[in-house]
């Protein structure tokens, strides 16, 4: 046993003093404004995300049927000490409670590929309203909003209607569009009613919390209103649609049940003997129309749609040669800040220029989607001087004006001394070097054996190779000889080579997007999966990528493939628009978007490839 353990003893030393893995860098916490809040009121709950990369993934909030939840904002900031990149992303939503009660805010959790993080379940106790703070509530809405009250035209048939509507019908694409879905309702209700969202067509929503509420009177009834606002934005030009929005709300009931009633069963799993029956309620269906921006964008327009500011600045006015600075950009004001794309920098003689990191504040005040983004990029001084980095030009368009707008940014100065680096010289002398070691032999031995030479030594190592080596040849002519036939059936039919390969080119591309994914690279995965998609198009449908549009791929695919259904038409158009918006606007292209899109597109050439069996000749 002794013998043992002295080779062992050395080794677990040296085991123990290994070091240990690094400590998680991707965190997430959660906190609420308050543990307490009345049925009626509402808790504001915070995520706070941090990480040691340029991006951190955006927390996924799971459904919770206990509370209404909508985006009130973000706040980020990334800071860059020493190389070190260090990510803090903010998140706030508004959560508003559905019933009474002890609550729970479920566990929330975040990836990044390599890490998982999540927060602790939070207790939330919801109390009745307080009768005084019910009564004041209303009385002050309405004398807020008297001029805004439906007229009596607008009711419907009941005592509990859904009513939706757009402060415009046309905008252009980018410009905010404010929905408004109100809930009227001259009944008690048990719970606080559960909104679902409508499913929107070549548009993307934005909360705006909270919630408003109020009285008001239609027809001589009195009725009371809850308020959900949404900001949307549109995508390209051509028509818009919002779907029906609808509420699910818990009404009370004091209907006897026949326990001989054949739907007995039915009806008592419709209503909760606490909670009432359930009862869903919709909106109808508003058209839009987007129209195209005007001609003549000067040079530099990527999109930017709403009304701005830019502003340039460094981290600090004096640096050395080599040693980094941090040069951000930022654009602020009102707009889909999340599709503006960086500016271009001008050409900087004096830096080596690396790439950009973006951060994103977004506010939601009055109803008017705003904040700032700011791009940061690192530069390195070439050599000493006084430095300057010309304006940077930031063209967007301003729909209330229906113009085009250029602004620049203050020029920035930066004092460079001269750097260490620039300090080292190399100098050659003429001191003699170190005496020669050999390090290898040149002396080649010559043979005095007689040799009959190099062909008839290869004619011998030939003829004693196997037997079925000495078919090679015939085989290989053989090979060559089909492989020139099968070439030229290719050259012949290449829109049915094309049609074949789709489905294995588009799984190599689903499986390189996922290894991007798992990697934080979101930009070049969604990037990925849109050539991909738009490559898997073009083969089916035998043109190019250059000429395709989703109107000329959806005539092509009816006209090719009779058994194409047109769910499968709707979901191309749909995947196609959700590509699109995140690969022309990287910023959009976060980390759960990107899996979502991922298992979309693999879903839909599951379906594909079931319906578009073989094109029609």
């Amino acid at each position: 046993m002794t013998r043992f353990f002295k080779p062992v003893l050395p080794l677990a030393l040296a085991l123990a003093l290994l070091p240990r893995p690094a400590a998680a860098t991707l965190s997430i916490t959660a906190e609420t404004d308050r543990t307490s809040v009345e049925i009626n009121g509402n808790l504001y709950l915070t995520l706070q995300v941090a990480g040691d990369s340029a991006t951190v993934p955006e927390p996924k909030i799971p459904n919770m049927q206990n509370f209404n939840v909508y985006s009130s904002g973000r706040s980020q900031s990334i800071s860059i000490i020493n190389g070190k990149i260090t990510t803090s992303v903010s998140f706030t939503y508004i959560l508003t409670p559905r019933f009474l009660g002890v609550q729970k805010i479920p566990s929330i959790s975040i990836s990044n590929g390599r890490e998982l993080a999540a927060t602790p379940e939070i207790e939330i106790s919801v109390t009745k309203a307080a009768p005084a703070a019910r009564a004041a509530g209303p009385r002050h809405a309405q004398q807020g909003r008297s001029a805004r009250q439906p007229s009596a035209g607008a009711r419907a048939d009941g005592q509990i209607f859904l009513k939706a509507e757009t402060d415009r019908k046309a905008a252009y694409p980018g410009e905010q569009i404010n929905l408004s879905v109100k809930f009227y309702t001259s009944v008690p209700l048990t719970s606080n009613p559960q909104y679902m969202q409508p499913v929107l067509k070549n548009l993307i929503p934005e909360d705006l919390p909270p919630v408003r509420s109020g009285e008001t009177d239609i027809g001589g009834e009195r009725f009371s209103y809850s308020e959900i606002k949404t900001a949307m934005f549109a995508l390209t030009p051509g028509p818009a649609e919002i779907k029906a929005a609808s509420v699910v709300v818990q009404i009370p009931t004091n209907e006897v049940l026949d326990p001989f009633d054949p739907n007995f069963f039915q009806k008592f799993m419709s209503m909760s003997t606490a909670q009432g029956q359930s009862k869903e309620f919709s909106s109808d269906a508003i058209a839009l129309e987007i129209k195209p921006l005007p001609a003549g964008a000067p040079d530099g327009f990527s999109g930017a749609v709403g009304n701005y500011t830019v502003a340039a600045a460094a981290d600090r006015p004096e640096a050395k040669a080599g040693e980094a600075v941090n040069f951000s950009i930022t654009v602020a004001g009102s707009g889909n800040l999340k599709a503006v794309t960086a500016p271009r920098l001008p050409e900087l003689q004096d830096f080596k220029v690396f790439d950009t990191m973006s951060s994103l504040d977004i506010k939601k005040d009055g109803d008017v989607i705003g904040g700032k983004k700011t791009f940061t990029y690192i530069l390195v001084p070439r050599a000493a001087g006084r430095k300057t980095v010309p304006p940077v030009s930031f063209v967007f368009f301003e729909p209330r004006a229906g113009q085009y707008r250029q602004l620049q940014s203050s020029p920035v100065t930066i004092s460079v001394q001269k750097g260490e680096q620039e300090a080292k010289s190399v100098y050659f002398n003429g001191q003699a070097a170190s005496s020669p070691k050999v390090t290898a032999s040149d002396i080649r031995y010559v043979s005095d054996k007689p040799r009959a030479g190099f062909l008839a030594d290869s004619a011998d190592g030939i003829a004693a190779l196997p037997l079925w080596l000495h078919a090679f040849p015939a085989v290989l002519m053989l090979a060559t000889f089909w492989l020139s036939r099968f070439n030229r059936f290719k050259s012949a039919n290449p829109l049915l080579f094309r049609f074949r390969r789709a489905k294995s080119l588009a799984e190599g591309a689903i499986d390189r997007t996922e290894t991007l994914i798992k990697a934080g690279k979101t930009v070049e995965a969604v990037s990925l999966l849109y050539d991909s998609f738009m490559a898997y198009l073009s083969d089916k449908c035998g043109v190019k990528v250059s000429a395709l549009t989703i109107r000329k791929a959806s005539e092509l695919i009816k006209a090719r493939f009779p058994g194409a259904s047109e769910r499968a038409l709707e979901e191309i158009r749909e995947l196609w628009t959700a590509l699109e918006l995140r690969h022309f606007a990287p910023s959009a292209a976060e980390p759960e978007g990107a899996g979502d899109l991922l298992k979309k597109y693999s879903l839909l050439i599951a379906q594909l490839e079931k319906e578009l069996r073989g094109p029609r000749r």
